[in-house]
């Protein structure tokens, strides 16, 4: 076994890319974002120095492992990749590294989180600049935002960079702040929002927006109502999993191409299983400021180590790292999914 990124192939012939077949130049952005949208983390040394290198090998270990345009989109300096923690250099070097490794063999996108219009101007033109296919946009926040300001993030951004945008809605992170009807139908006239990362606190939000605005823009799941949201046209889904099994997570994606709902939901929870594990864990308190805590701890359990997260965020002590690896151990979290070849 030879070890690309972060995780091991096994295969024949481990070097030789899978084949895929391009989409014509002639789509649309909106109909290229699609897909097991990956949320990349990002590793660092025992200094908090970003490993750029390591980066774009798993980059290079995802693409291998068909992780290609019409099938995934490729994100960095995400929540999991930690990018509310990266300094401005760090962000733009991410987003380098990412099209170097990329290759045009599969889209990119990263995120913008900073509540400064022009701090989030300045990044998008960065990203337009570098090659970066989609920005991921949440509203401003330190307290409650209210339409007006939302929009007028937005609309900054799209006219300062020739880049497809996905609104992302965070009422987690901006006071139970939602993107309702009003504002949905103002941000879907920009003419770079193309997509939508979405989740809800509210049911009925969360259903309605998908069936007023799903023929409209391309709606990325981020709950894990993953097969309701495709029925009521969602394109794709976000994945932590695709960093440790890719071909699980287009195995997934297949079922849900063809409209294979009830199956998908019983083999996600399966290949899932981590999450149930670490929903059972809660009490160990990895709760935080950032997704890097846990992260960086799933990937260390699993016996490859990407460095400590950013800081403020918090390591996760050695004595509950080790009753994560027993949890994985004992429910044989990956196994099923790193079964899928």
């Amino acid at each position: 076994m030879t070890l690309y990124g972060f995780f091991e192939s096994t295969g024949t012939d481990e070097k030789a890319y899978v084949s895929y077949q391009v989409n014509s130049p002639n789509m649309s952005r909106k109909d290229k974002l699609k897909g097991v949208v990956v949320s990349l983390p990002t590793p660092t040394d025992g200094k908090y120095e970003i490993d750029y290198e390591r980066f774009k090998e798993h980059v290079s270990w995802l693409v291998s492992e068909g992780l290609v345009e019409s099938k995934a989109v490729l994100m960095g300096a995400g929540g999991l990749g930690e990018g509310y923690f990266l300094t401005r250099e760090e962000h733009e070097k991410i987003m380098a590294a990412l099209v170097d490794a990329a290759d045009g063999n599969v889209l990119t996108k990263t995120v913008i989180f900073q509540s400064c219009t022009r701090e989030a101007v300045r990044r998008a033109k960065t990203a337009e600049d570098v090659g970066v296919d989609f920005l991921q946009v949440n509203p401003p926040h330190y307290l409650p935002p209210v339409d007006e300001e939302v929009y007028t993030h937005f609309k900054m951004i799209n006219d300062s960079a020739d880049i497809g945008i996905m609104v992302y809605n965070t009422p987690w992170c901006a006071m139970n702040y939602e993107i309702k009807h009003g504002l949905m139908e103002k941000l879907a006239e920009l003419d770079n929002v193309v997509g939508v990362k979405w989740t809800s606190f509210d049911p009925v939000n969360l259903v309605n927006m998908l069936k007023q605005f799903s023929s409209r823009l391309n709606f990325i799941d981020n709950s894990t109502l993953i097969s309701l949201a495709f029925q009521l046209g969602a394109k794709g889904y976000i994945s932590l999993l695709g960093n440790v099994a890719p071909k699980a997570e287009l195995y997934l994606l297949d079922l849900l191409e063809n409209r294979r709902y009830e199956k998908f939901d019983q083999e996600y929870k399966k290949l899932h299983a981590w999450r149930e594990v670490l929903g059972s864990a809660e009490e160990m308190g990895f709760q935080g400021v950032g997704e890097g805590t846990i992260t960086k701890a799933i990937f260390e359990a699993v016996g490859r180590p990407i460095g400590p997260p950013l800081p403020p965020q918090r390591r996760v002590r050695k004595e509950n790292l080790e009753r994560i690896r027993a949890l994985f151990r004992k429910n044989k979290v990956f196994d099923a999914a790193l079964e899928v070849r």
